[in-house]
């Protein structure tokens, strides 16, 4: 049943994803992967400075950059997170995987979702998401 949430929700998506990205040329992607790096060194630098627990991860999952803070509150090294190729998926549990796929799909082409745990979805030049800020706040 889980099952057929999670693919409901990629089914939301996934159409735009796939019309918007059908007109790009190979040249247009590498553009994209670089615009994708260089937004990674700003963020690394905002993320230094800002003090919450911080992962960004690409649109498919991948945790591509990791707060000192996270790693601090997680207890997973960034090696283990980033070089190793983690999703952020598999650091949730279960029902919460469900719940993120079904709050991406119906958010993925807005800016942000105010709670505790809140998510930021970043645009790239041709208006695909391409990166999510998740900032982590714990509860004391």
């Amino acid at each position: 049943m889980d099952i057929l949430r999670i693919v409901r929700a990629l089914a939301i998506f996934r159409p735009s994803l796939i019309a918007l990205q059908m007109d790009l040329s190979p040249e247009d992607e590498v553009f994209a992967e670089k615009c994708f790096q260089r937004s990674l060194i700003e963020l690394e630098k905002l993320i230094s400075f800002s003090g919450t627990p911080t992962v960004v991860w690409r649109r498919t999952g991948e945790i591509c950059l990791v707060g000192v803070e996270f790693t601090m509150l997680t207890e997973w090294t960034t090696d283990d997170l980033v070089k190793k190729r983690k999703f952020i998926y598999e650091l949730f549990e279960h029902q919460s995987v469900v719940e993120y796929w079904e709050k991406f799909a119906s958010h993925a082409f807005e800016s942000s979702i105010p709670c505790a745990f809140c998510f930021s979805i970043r645009r790239d030049v041709f208006d695909l998401p391409n990166v999510v800020i998740g900032q982590w706040l714990p509860l004391l």
